[in-house]
């Protein structure tokens, strides 16, 4: 008997979390698109971009395509790669791209980490968009070198589905 009510717990505990990250922030913006103020200094990288529907598509509520990548230094100096995907919430509820989505850059087989940039324009993966909106979002990582190509995978948050969008970019 102790064992069920442990269990009944521990279910119900794990439902609470899952309600409040699926309710997060309900204020909502009136602008879809944020318009970059200044443009950092970028260089743009020849692109071996994968062929057919595997960059972009929907991810159970969502549509997200993987769009571009460039160069770009951190506020440190240190080399950068920022990826562009383009987010389109089609729930009925609003939703933030970090929070709807797992993206993941590799680069010889290791994943990245996140990078900060001293420029704005960086942020609005923690943006919440109201349904039917998109939003152009920009995701800047630590390269380990500029030279080897990056490897992008995105996928639904949770586990949840088992679509997988890929994009690879070589760097010269």
């Amino acid at each position: 008997m102790k064992k069920n009510k442990k269990v009944l717990v521990g279910l119900m505990v794990a439902g609470v979390a899952v309600i409040a990250v699926a309710c997060g922030d309900s204020s909502s913006k009136t602008d879809t698109k944020k318009e970059e103020k200044e443009k950092p200094t970028t260089e743009q990288v020849t692109k071996k971009e994968a062929t057919g529907p595997t960059d972009n598509g929907d991810l159970g509520k969502y549509y997200v395509a993987i769009q571009d990548f460039t160069l770009a230094q951190d506020y440190n100096g240190a080399d950068v790669g920022i990826v562009q995907y383009e987010f389109k919430n089609n729930s009925d509820k609003n939703a933030m791209f970090m929070v709807a989505t797992q993206a993941k850059v590799f680069q010889n087989g290791i994943a990245l980490e996140s990078a900060i940039m001293s420029e704005d324009g960086y942020n609005d993966q923690s943006t919440d968009i109201q349904p039917g909106a998109t939003i152009v979002v920009k995701v800047p990582y630590k390269l380990q070198d500029t030279t080897t190509p990056v490897s992008v995978e995105v996928k639904q948050s949770f586990g949840i589905g088992k679509d997988i969008l890929k994009k690879e970019f070589t760097l010269q």
